[in-house]
């Protein structure tokens, strides 16, 4: 299954940054109806959906409805990033100053979220691909995407 994303029409403005929050530097998408139509989001999904994640010492797969409890900070990559030529995406490292070291990205809108979380100020942490998503479509499939994490003082990104 393949999202299909577009840019909302959002008007320009300036950003201070005496008073910047992540919703000034990060504009939101909006998925394809079909493609949402076509998730299994029945009662219990949250169980039935699953997330897989790895630690220095084991992997642990959870229900969904039960990610508040992973020790995500313990956690590493489910896999490494990759840069080869004539690759279609566009992969790199960005600096944070939040967190004093580099992280990895694969797209260049990964990397101006990673800048704008650090222009924002009070992340304390972000984890690239901590976890494997595993979740079901109407129609039965199963799906795996990987996802970003970060932490702020009050809550996740």
């Amino acid at each position: 299954m393949k999202a299909t994303v577009r840019a909302p029409e959002i008007e320009s403005r300036p950003v201070w940054s005496h008073s910047c929050a992540l919703d000034d530097l990060v504009a939101p998408y909006a998925i394809d109806p079909a493609v949402t139509e076509g998730l299994d989001t029945e009662p219990g999904w949250a169980r039935r959906w699953t997330a897989r994640w790895k630690t220095a010492q084991a992997d642990a797969i959870s229900p969904v409805q039960d990610l508040t409890s992973v020790p995500a900070i313990a956690s590493v990559p489910v896999r490494g990033f990759t840069w080869r030529a004539g690759q279609r995406h566009r992969p790199g490292l960005q600096y944070l100053l939040a967190t004093g070291r580099m992280h990895g990205f694969e797209s260049l809108a990964e990397r101006n979220l990673l800048m704008a979380l650090d222009f924002v100020g009070n992340v304390v942490e972000v984890l690239s691909q901590p976890f494997k998503l595993r979740f079901t479509t109407v129609d039965g499939s199963e799906d795996h995407r990987r996802t970003s994490w970060c932490s702020r003082p009050t809550r996740r990104c």
